[in-house]
């Protein structure tokens, strides 16, 4: 698969030069404790909380990674990664967003070391290629507890498909994919954020001036321009983005996978796009 070190700068995918590690995309928080100090979590400033929908139902996820041609998440695990554990790998491919693949997979143990964690991911079924050349690779310096981070950076999660690298957007408060883009929401004190990118490489939508709301279901987002609406509703059980002209629903979109970002000071705040 062609990847790239990719991160959004000036709410446009850029290419990193230079030195790469590679980045993930949304990792669960409790991956990024398990590699870090006691100080630096006392340091968190951020809760990151990552979910993937299987079949229908949202769960938490143990991470997901948006590269430039598809969209891969891990199911979380019952138990910390530390033994293998069984997990779900979910598998859509941009060209084929209507295909959604499933496959059962071992995560765990990791390795940590050198600013980088590496978990294992190994599948169940048999292969010839060998096994420790599989893997979901994160950053533990760059991660939710370092408060000038807002999402852990996710760089790779290789299979005996995939080599995938995966796109990373540093100060976003939300980020998602449904079946046709990605959805990214910046939030920085008043000023919130929308952006896409479309799957069909046409052009994404670019909204400033959004609005947060909170109820008993829990927050979302609105958009307002030229006579459209652009809502983000999210609660612990799904999350979608809707379009709207007028009172009249153009458009629904629920999200495949996503993370939440969200200030300690402040656990009721999350995000959408």
């Amino acid at each position: 698969m062609k990847g790239g070190n990719w991160v959004v700068v000036s709410g446009q995918w850029t290419k990193r030069k230079g030195r790469s590690l590679g980045r993930f995309l949304a990792l669960d928080a409790a991956l990024a404790c398990a590699a870090c100090t006691t100080f630096a979590a006392a340091q968190a400033a951020y809760r990151m909380d990552s979910y993937v929908t299987l079949n229908g139902k949202t769960q938490r996820a143990f991470a997901w990674c948006d590269a430039p041609d598809r969209v891969l998440a891990l199911t979380k695990p019952a138990k910390a990664p530390s033994t293998p554990q069984p997990v779900t790998l979910v598998r859509l491919l941009k060209n084929k967003p209507t295909k959604i693949q499933t496959e059962p997979y071992l995560l765990g143990p990791g390795d940590a070391g050198a600013g980088n964690l590496y978990v294992s991911l190994q599948p169940l079924r048999k292969t010839n290629i060998r096994q420790n050349d599989w893997f979901v690779h994160s950053s533990n310096v760059e991660n939710v507890n370092d408060p000038a981070y807002r999402m852990t950076h996710i760089g790779w999660i290789n299979t005996p498909i995939d080599t995938a690298q995966c796109r990373y957007v540093p100060d976003a408060a939300f980020m998602g994919v449904t079946a046709k883009r990605t959805i990214i929401i910046w939030e920085n004190g008043s000023k919130i954020t929308y952006a896409t990118r479309n799957f069909d490489g046409t052009p994404g939508v670019s909204l400033s001036g959004g609005t947060r709301a909170q109820n008993d279901i829990g927050p979302e987002y609105t958009f307002n321009t030229a006579g459209y609406t652009y809502l983000l509703k999210f609660h612990p059980h799904a999350a979608f983005v809707q379009v709207k002209q007028g009172a009249q629903v153009l458009q629904t979109e629920p999200f495949l996978a996503y993370s939440i970002s969200t200030p300690l000071s402040n656990p009721a705040q999350q995000e959408q796009p």
